[in-house]
């Protein structure tokens, strides 16, 4: 198998050789697939299905419930290995920033130029959309950006930790890594089509879910590369930062309060 050390400098999986190959392989298939596909369920549960007010919260803190504490129960109780903590004195992690802000502002400056073509229109058509959906999870223009710092710094490293170190770390030892890479984004594509699905009619959603998946392949290609996670984060929290500055434009920038 390959070691989980190979991905050295982000969270390390330390092999502790409690189990044959066959049966590591076979656990981390049991770990990693169910958190391939959970995410994708559980939006469709607080999207879709919960109708709206506690429910949706609930089921939506349900789930990232779940992506905090799911990688750490199957690396250590279920894989029978040990998780090493980054040490972010580490010079290599700071080495990483500066390709994570020129790939985080290349993805906001497309964004941006994409909003200009006749898919801005689209997505400019579906303002109403956006703003019941938002509503339906408490926000406001007043409580807006405090969930957007919170979605844009501290949800976007839990998705770092869950799906480029756990899910694409554990893909990435039982596949090739340009296929663990493929999977991985495919993977965190997927929930992200019933989120946008809220908002955008299907063929939109489609186009802009592929590019969400692109991402996250991109994302993939850093952590490998760079042996830690602060880029891809880095990069990770300027999109969302950017995604969330056009919403607001489109939510309250052009709705009345």
């Amino acid at each position: 198998m390959n070691e989980g050390d190979k991905l050295a400098g982000g969270f390390k999986w330390v092999d502790s050789d409690a189990l044959s190959e066959k049966q590591h392989n076979k656990r981390v298939r049991s770990v990693i697939i169910p958190a391939m596909v959970l995410p994708f369920f559980g939006a469709l549960v607080y999207f879709v299905f919960a109708g709206g007010g506690s429910l949706t919260r609930i089921a939506y803190s349900a789930t990232k419930l779940f992506t905090f504490v799911w990688p750490v129960i199957a690396v250590i109780w279920i894989l029978k290995q040990k998780i090493q903590w980054p040490g972010l004195k580490g010079a290599h992690h700071w080495k990483t920033l500066p390709l994570g802000i020129l790939v985080g502002a290349g993805i906001v400056g497309l964004m941006f130029l994409l909003m200009q073509t006749p898919m801005g229109a689209s997505v400019e058509s579906s303002a109403t959309n956006m703003r019941e959906a938002v509503l339906k999870f408490g926000l406001t223009r007043s409580n807006y950006w405090l969930f957007a710092v919170f979605l844009s710094v501290f949800h976007s490293l839990l998705e770092e930790y869950y799906w480029r170190w756990f899910v694409f770390g554990g893909l990435y030892q039982m596949v090739s890594p340009g296929w663990a890479q493929i999977l991985a984004g495919a993977a965190f594509m997927s929930h992200h089509i019933i989120v946008l699905l809220q908002f955008f009619p299907l063929p939109l959603t489609i186009f802009l879910s592929l590019l969400i998946g692109v991402g996250g392949v991109i994302w993939s290609w850093m952590y490998l590369r760079q042996g830690s996670l602060m880029g891809a984060w880095i990069a990770h929290m300027i999109v969302d930062f950017g995604a969330l500055w056009i919403g607001y434009q489109l939510i309250f920038g052009a709705t009345s309060s």
